[in-house]
């Protein structure tokens, strides 16, 4: 693979980590104003019409064998549904620090999940990684925040669910279907589509089954949020991860991500109004050196 087309790769992850960086913040403003689930259904069924009428514009294949088509569906509800659903229960409990710095511990699920599927040893400088990182997240658990969580256990319960439900994310996106041949698959913006389809389809199945437990009473400073989360944080941000991990393994683009707890914890003071002690920063920078030390290995030829 050239050089340069693995920098253009690494530079849409990192935009997709930049926005995705916003969201926990957002969310967690948006919360009081409509559920946790009811926010995640109108977040990305928004955002896949959007994109499925963008692919109509420029008249991108939509058809494609239905083992394609199962597996798109499969990483849909898996890495939108699923994922979104805890993450967005996990910020209403804990808060949104919390939730960027147990995100940034989620390279070392990837890589622990890509070492087992692989049946292949991790280097000892990932191994340590992934320890130095477990540790920074304990520091960020540990530690009380100023402002009154009394069920954040749960919250972080919720977020650590969910680094499960994305890691199998990377593992089914970048998984070839099988007996499909790659003129038959779908293409990256087709597939962002479809995915966040499947997403929405799932939260609104989801939605009379659980309990909101939040009002519905959006103005229209929570619609505009609203609207930034599905085209930026997921329809642009999808879009950008989908096509980096076109030429990418899971554990390198999950890697990239570090930059989501560089950015987010800045988001969760000036958005959210959050409180950063010394405890949690030491944690974060912990979980990053962690995370960084886990990203430093042997890149297969591709």
């Amino acid at each position: 693979m050239r050089r340069d087309s693995t920098l253009l790769h690494i530079g849409a992850v990192a935009g997709a980590a930049l926005l995705w960086s916003t969201s926990f913040a957002v969310t967690k403003v948006v919360l009081p104003y409509v559920g946790e689930l009811t926010l995640g259904a109108i977040r990305f069924l928004a955002a896949a019409i959007l994109l499925i009428i963008i692919c109509l514009l420029v008249r991108a294949r939509l058809r494609a064998p239905w083992r394609a088509h199962a597996a798109v569906a499969g990483a849909g509800l898996v890495g939108i549904t699923i994922y979104f659903a805890l993450e967005n229960y996990g910020v209403a409990l804990a808060t949104a620090t919390d939730a960027v710095l147990i995100v940034a511990s989620y390279p070392v699920m990837t890589m622990l999940a890509e070492a087992i599927s692989h049946r292949r040893r991790p280097a000892p400088i990932n191994v340590v990684g992934a320890l130095v990182a477990f540790a920074g997240v304990v520091l960020v658990t540990i530690d009380e925040p100023a402002q009154e969580t009394p069920h954040r256990p749960w919250g972080v319960l919720f977020l650590f669910l969910g680094g499960v439900a994305w890691t199998a994310y990377n593992m089914i996106s970048t998984r070839k279907p099988v007996n499909v041949s790659p003129s038959q698959r779908l293409g990256v913006l087709p597939t962002t589509g479809l995915q966040n389809l499947w997403g929405g389809i799932g939260f609104c199945l989801l939605v009379p089954l659980l309990p909101e437990g939040a009002t519905t009473n959006l103005n229209a400073h929570a619609i505009w949020l609203i609207a930034y989360l599905a085209v930026g944080c997921s329809a642009l941000a999808f879009l950008l991860y989908t096509f980096g991990l076109t030429a990418l393994k899971p554990s390198q683009a999950v890697a990239v991500l570090n930059l989501v707890p560089v950015f987010g914890v800045v988001w969760a003071v000036v958005i959210a109004g959050e409180e950063i002690t010394v405890l949690k920063t030491v944690g974060a920078i912990t979980v990053i050196i962690g995370v960084a030390m886990n990203a430093r290995s042997s890149p297969t030829r591709t």
